[in-house]
């Protein structure tokens, strides 16, 4: 039997209300005056990196874009990393051993540009030009797509070209321990073909054509991709075991037809997918297994689906039409289990990073910004449980790294000046600033003990660096 909130359990949560006080001032100490955004904080929350200055380029050699600066969280003067920067996802991105990445003077037509690496040690460095596309795996190691070649540079060494890799455009890393590398490269009549290097070197293989995506699960064991991607039609899901066993496994695995997204989970070799895609109505039936065995499949009309980090419970939203159209947030508890319906018209929703808890927002204002913010057990509700409601007036919200139960809280302001910034730690809110920039609030470290954010005021913003207790 499907478990379900029933409406007036429903009701009743949404009459109730979480009181949360007037956030202060400020609880932050500023570490920088100026406008910024896209914060970026090292994984060892030691530093942080900012977006500044974005705009049409001034004077011989200020390209157009933005400055990438970074500092220390504890304050100091900032470095100013590289210039024209686009404010773009891919754009910049820190490595495992606290170097920092950045993608300059990109040509808007080909989305190439040069590549440079900065560290705490030494000065920001031109690596290679023509970059397009760029991924770090285990060991500080970094593979790039450079002038339709793929380069590999060891920590401390050159760049080295990997065979069989001219056209490439796009490259991927798989997740430690492994050392493969994959990279989509234009292949005859410029359909794309995906190549693969199982040890990192050699001579690249190609392992499926006319590809749309592609990714590593998780454990590096194996690479996933959407193929056959022709206009008008969407493509098979393919999976390929990355090292072959002694019985075989070398050819790739159908894993389902007419695919759109997939996903594979954090911390094992499961997927979901939407199969059946129809990418006018961004909806499919969503599916999850893992390749080779036999799938479960979920739901119909699916538009958005996430994966646990365990791979057995997915949540997803469903368009359903009995009793008037509306979008449910369902969660499947495990692969085999019926999933049941949390709330109806979801405002976003994550798995914990502990999969224990699936956190959502729902019960929205009529502009459909502020929500109510809920948590349940990934596993599922029992039959007199209810999910827990953190806080209202939510417009976002996002989870520390490695907790269940710390969280960032934007909630929205009447006046439209930003937001006001909380931290959730568990048992109860602590205000952290008032007419904070939207979508800029980050944790710093593995540890979430501190946060980042960009505040003070359109006068003067600055960035602010707080402890969380």
């Amino acid at each position: 039997m499907r478990t379900r909130t029933t409406l007036a359990a429903a009701a009743a949560l949404l009459a109730a209300c979480t009181p949360r006080s007037a956030p202060p001032v400020t609880a932050g100490t500023r570490i920088f005056d100026g406008q910024a955004q896209a914060l970026a904080p090292s994984p060892d929350g030691s530093r942080l990196a900012w977006l500044t200055g974005c705009g049409p380029g001034e004077g011989p050699g200020r390209p157009s874009g933005c400055t990438l600066l970074v500092a220390p969280v504890g304050g100091g003067a900032p470095v100013r990393v590289a210039e024209g920067i686009a404010p773009a996802a891919g754009s910049f991105a820190w490595m495992t051993d606290g170097a920092l990445l950045a993608l300059a003077r990109r040509d808007p037509a080909t989305g190439a540009g040069d590549l440079f690496r900065w560290s705490p040690v030494a000065e920001a460095r031109l690596l290679a030009p023509r970059v397009t596309s760029f991924a770090t795996g285990a060991g500080g190691r970094l593979v790039m797509a450079s002038g339709g070649e793929v380069l590999v540079v060891a920590p401390g060494a050159d760049p080295t070209r990997l065979t069989g890799g001219t056209g490439a455009f796009e490259v991927a890393v798989a997740p430690a321990p492994g050392r493969a590398v994959a990279a989509r490269a234009r292949g005859a009549g410029g359909s794309p073909v995906l190549l693969l290097w199982r040890n990192g070197a050699g001579e690249g293989v190609a392992v499926a054509r006319d590809v749309g995506s592609f990714a590593f699960s998780s454990d590096g064991a194996w690479l996933a991709a959407v193929a056959g991607v022709a206009p008008g039609t969407e493509g098979s899901l393919l999976a390929l075991r990355v090292e072959p066993g002694p019985g075989g496994g070398a050819e790739p695995v159908r894993v389902a037809r007419g695919v759109g997204p997939f996903r594979w989970a954090e911390g094992g070799a499961r997927l979901a997918w939407l199969e059946g895609f129809d990418p006018r109505a961004h909806a499919g039936r969503l599916a999850s297994g893992r390749p080779g065995e036999g799938a479960v499949a979920l739901g119909d009309r699916v538009t958005s689906f996430e994966i646990a980090p365990g791979g057995l419970q997915v949540a997803f939203v469903r368009h359903v039409t009995q009793g008037g159209y509306a979008a449910n947030l369902d969660l499947s508890p495990t692969a085999a289990a019926e999933p049941g319906t949390l709330a109806q018209d979801p405002a976003g929703f994550t798995f914990s990073p502990d999969g224990r808890w699936l956190w959502y927002r729902a019960g929205c204002a009529p502009s459909g910004d502020a929500c109510a913010l809920f948590r349940a057990p990934a596993a599922g509700l029992g039959p007199s449980q209810a999910p827990t409601r953190i806080a209202d007036g939510v417009v976002a919200f996002s989870l520390a790294p490695g907790s269940s139960d710390r969280a960032l809280l934007a909630f929205g302001r009447r006046d439209g000046a930003g937001v006001d910034l909380s931290a959730w730690t568990g048992a109860r809110l602590v205000p952290l600033d008032t007419r904070v920039s939207p979508s800029s609030a980050v944790w710093l470290g593995p540890d979430g003990r501190r946060a980042a954010w960009v505040g003070g005021s359109a006068e003067r913003p600055a960035i602010l660096v707080a402890d969380v207790p």
